[in-house]
């Protein structure tokens, strides 16, 4: 079986006061999404197509909360693979929205609805990462769509005003600090890709795993994952 373990960040938090959260996800856009499998390591995508190629191509997609909110993402985006009929290679996409979301949840496990199932309740990847491997999250969502709202504008917009006022210098500099803010994303959404990769691996082998609770105790649940 092959593996890929996968996460997206998007452009913009969802709205937690909207009457239909599942509504306010399909409404989100994609920033960056980030791969690893043992084919390939570690792949980062600026677009859906490819990224939804990419994981259609492995057997299992593996993550955390995806098939509430990744896969939902993915399947909503109006960018769609371009297929070329007479390409045996290239995969078949369900033009459906729907048919996506279905084909893509068919084809994940997803730690974070296994452990609803087994606790009643939802856990954090921060609460897990801490009770399960002692390590902590880089970031938080909230801060990886600030730091895309920062590397879109100053590498879209600053670097040309500045070129337009003879400021080339600074139009360089600016560059350079929105593709420092561009990184630091990628980074933080590899870093949560890992994590997740390395608490399957945990559990797997120690048939349990641990998340800190809201009253900062450590909690132990059972696993049965391979």
């Amino acid at each position: 079986m092959t593996d890929i373990f996968y996460d997206v960040e998007t452009k913009e938090l969802i709205d937690t006061s909207a009457p239909d959260q599942d509504a306010a996800i399909r409404a989100l856009t994609m920033s960056v999404g980030v791969t690893f499998c043992d084919c390939h390591d570690a792949q980062t995508f600026r677009a859906t197509a490819p990224l939804v190629q990419c994981l259609l191509a492995h057997d299992r997609i593996i993550g955390f909360n995806i098939i509430h909110f990744d896969n939902t993402v993915l399947a909503w985006s109006p960018d769609r693979p371009i297929r070329d009929p007479r390409d045996p290679d290239t995969l078949r996409v369900p033009d459906s929205p729907t048919e996506l979301k279905k084909l893509l949840d068919q084809k994940s496990f997803d730690l974070l609805a296994d452990l609803e199932t087994r606790l009643g309740h939802r856990v954090g990847l921060a609460a897990l990462a801490e009770g399960s491997l002692g390590r902590q999250k880089s970031a938080s969502g909230p801060q990886a769509v600030v730091w895309n709202r920062l590397a879109v504008t100053l590498r879209d917009r600053w670097p040309l005003a500045l070129t337009n006022v003879g400021d080339t210098e600074g139009a360089e500099r600016v560059n350079e600090l929105g593709a420092w803010f561009q990184e630091r994303l990628e980074k933080y959404c590899l870093q949560d890709v890992l994590l997740v990769k390395k608490i399957l691996e945990y559990g797997i082998v120690n048939k349990r795993v641990a998340y800190i609770d809201f009253e900062g105790e450590r909690r132990v649940v059972k696993v049965q994952w391979k």
